[in-house]
This record gives structure tokens, sequence and C-alpha cells, in this order.
């Protein structure tokens, strides 16, 4: 195990196993602060755009052939991301996108896509998984496989969001704080609340600003 500390800004980085690739430009690795990375497994890779900023994140990384990639200029401020298991899959998260507070988990065969300019508020959870097993009572099978989360771009998540397993959400779309997305909204320009998440408002869209 390779282990690397940057103790001006008290970064820790420990590395196991073979063919990683670590792609941080070099204007970058400052704005990478109190950050902990853990790679486990082979020829995973975790990319950083220029410009993007981390702060007070655990990184992890393990499994075969997995790729962490995080666009130019994002904001990642606290929270985790976690690739766990499997292979060939991946975290993706798209130029200009903000994160104040979130924890992002893979399970099985399953994927993370967040778009570009994308706004996610605080304690936000967004996991392809149950963690545990549900079982069919007659057959014995289970029947709660991790499934894709996909966000598109321009989509603004409230404060406390939970994003489940299957859920895709199109541009321009507004998630209440507090709300639990357990399914696919094939519509853009909406506000969707509650537990479950249903659709409230049309024809709606967002600006960073207060205008």
């Amino acid at each position: 195990m390779n282990k690397i500390y940057d103790l001006i800004v008290r970064n820790k980085f420990l590395i196991n196993g073979v063919g990683h690739e670590i792609i941080i430009p070099s204007g970058t690795r400052r704005s990478l602060k109190k950050v902990t990375l853990k790679v486990r497994g082979n020829n995973n890779r975790l990319i950083i755009g220029r410009g993007t900023k981390i702060t007070n994140t655990e990184i992890r990384l393990d499994g075969e052939n997995n790729t962490i990639e995080l666009g130019e200029n994002c904001q990642f401020k606290s929270g985790k991301i976690y690739l766990k298991n499997g292979s060939n899959k991946h975290i993706r998260i798209g130029n200009d996108t903000t994160v104040e507070g979130a924890y992002l988990l893979t399970d099985e065969q399953a994927n993370i896509e967040i778009g570009r300019d994308c706004m996610l508020s605080t304690e936000i959870m967004i996991r392809t998984g149950d963690k545990h097993s549900i079982l069919d009572l007659h057959s014995r099978k289970r029947i709660n496989h991790a499934q894709d989360i996909f966000i598109h771009n321009r989509v603004w998540i409230g404060r406390g969001a939970l994003i489940l397993k299957g859920t895709r959400l199109q541009e321009e779309t507004i998630v209440g704080a507090k709300s639990i997305v357990t399914s696919s909204f094939n519509t853009a320009n909406i506000i969707i609340a509650g537990c479950p998440a249903k659709t409230v408002k049309e024809n709606i869209y967002w600006d960073r600003k207060l205008l």
C-alpha cells in the first residue's frame, strides 16, 4: 500500500493495488483540502477536472476498472463519494456542478451520473442500492437489485433529499427539500416534492441568482 500525505492541506491518499490512474491537474491540487482518498483493487481511475475544488470529503474507489470523474470548475464541499466493488462502473459529475454536502454510493453493477451545472444542497444521499436483500416469498429470489441513477444537466436538489435506485431526472428539475425520489421523471422543467416525490409544478426553470 502506498500512502501519500499532504500536510499543508491535510489530504491523505491510501493506494492499494496496481494500474490505478489519479489524474489531477497541477493547478487544481491546491484546491483539494482535507480530502481522504482510498483506492483498492486494480486499474481504477480518479479524474478531477481543472478548477474543481473538493473539501472535507472522503473518496473510496474499489474494484476493477472503475472510474470516479468530477468535471471542470465543480465544487464538492463536504461528504462522501463511494464506488465500492464491482467492475467497469462509474460515478460522473459534470462541469460547473456544485455540491454543498452529499453522500454518493454505488452498489453492485450500477452507476451514478450527474450532469452539468447542477446545484446540490446539504445532507443529500444518492445511492443505487439498498445494501440488504429483499426476497420473493415464493421463489426465494432477490428482487431489489441495484439500478443506475441519472441526473441530467441543471438539476437543483434541495436539502436532505434522498435519491434512490432507478431515478432519472430531466433538465431544469427542482427536487424539494427532504423529498424521497424513487422513480423516473420524463418531463423537464418541473418541481417534484414529497415522500415519494411527485410533480407539484410544471413549466419552470431556475437560476442560481436571486433575481
